[in-house]
């Protein structure tokens, strides 16, 4: 069983990325998926969202306003 410890990391998981160019940020925001969904499946109960903040800047989080296993995206 995971610990405590590993539970609240997963909970607690988001990710700013920033970029300069459209090629750059589909492979940050890629890499950046990848480590939320190995998180995600510690708790498996929150999904994954992606938020446009910026010009070449997003947020990846956990949330529980998307459901395990999917990722969804907007704008902030």
């Amino acid at each position: 069983m995971n610990s405590v410890k590993e539970r609240m990391a997963a909970f607690q998981a988001k990710l700013e990325v920033n970029a300069s160019h459209p090629d750059e940020a589909d492979e940050k925001l890629n890499a950046a998926v990848r480590e939320l969904q190995l998180r995600a499946r510690a708790d498996r109960t929150r999904g994954i969202l992606v938020t446009r903040t910026g010009a070449g800047r997003y947020t990846v989080e956990l949330s529980r306003e998307v459901p395990y296993g999917y990722t969804e995206e907007a704008v902030a």
